[in-house]
């Protein structure tokens, strides 16, 4: 008796685009994070993904445009899939002690997709404008996230009001991607969670009303 195979339903073009787009987003992340941006080409995230070069820039526009679409995939992932439920019952200063918990926690489930940013961080500081633009897009974005869940704290009378908030977030922000930068430079020098408690505990006592 012969078995009938039902065929596999083909994919629409809309499929297939949205697959392409995220096997060239995971090859430029790893080519990245081995070898940097300035080194990365198009033909090479083609290649590690399976495709051409020439279809990259189809689905980028250019190298800019991949690089714009990679770091906000990476980041708007992660503020929707990890910040957000991090906070979403907590406000002020325990939703921004909760932000430095999950930003720290994510070197552990995502290191690579974190060391292509940091790479690219170190990047922005060369003469390549598109990095330099994209990273401070990036960086005002989360000192603005900061900001604002410390200007909450001050209203809600958790936080010292005569604190300025861009000042705090400044230093909060450079606080969590210091240990970030020293614990992807030299993995299992410190207990990272050990360090993020540190960090929790000297907010507290420097910004609690």
């Amino acid at each position: 008796m012969s078995k009938l195979v039902q065929a596999r339903p083909r994919r629409t073009q809309a499929e297939r685009s949205a697959t392409a787009n995220r096997r060239m987003i995971r090859a430029a992340i790893r080519l990245i994070a081995l070898q940097g941006y300035t080194k990365t080409t198009l033909a090479q995230v083609g290649k590690e993904a399976g495709y051409t070069g020439g279809l990259v820039s189809h689905h980028f526009g250019s190298k800019e445009g991949l690089l714009r679409e990679l770091v906000d995939r990476i980041t708007s992932r992660f503020y929707t899939d990890q910040i957000q439920p991090a906070i979403e019952t907590k406000t002020g200063l325990e939703a921004l002690l909760a932000t430095v918990d999950t930003y720290l926690s994510e070197l552990l489930v995502r290191e690579d997709r974190v060391r292509t940013i940091y790479v690219l961080m170190g990047e922005a500081l060369g003469p390549v404008s598109e990095i330099n633009e994209v990273f401070a897009e990036l960086n005002r974005g989360f000192r603005m996230t900061v900001r604002d869940l410390i200007q909450q704290g001050i209203e809600h009378g958790e936080i010292r009001d005569e604190l300025d908030p861009d000042a705090e977030a400044a230093l909060a922000v450079g606080m969590v991607r210091g240990v970030a930068l020293q614990w992807m430079t030299d993995p299992g020098s410190f207990e990272l969670e050990s360090v993020g408690t540190s960090m929790k505990d000297a907010l507290r006592r420097h910004l609690v009303a």
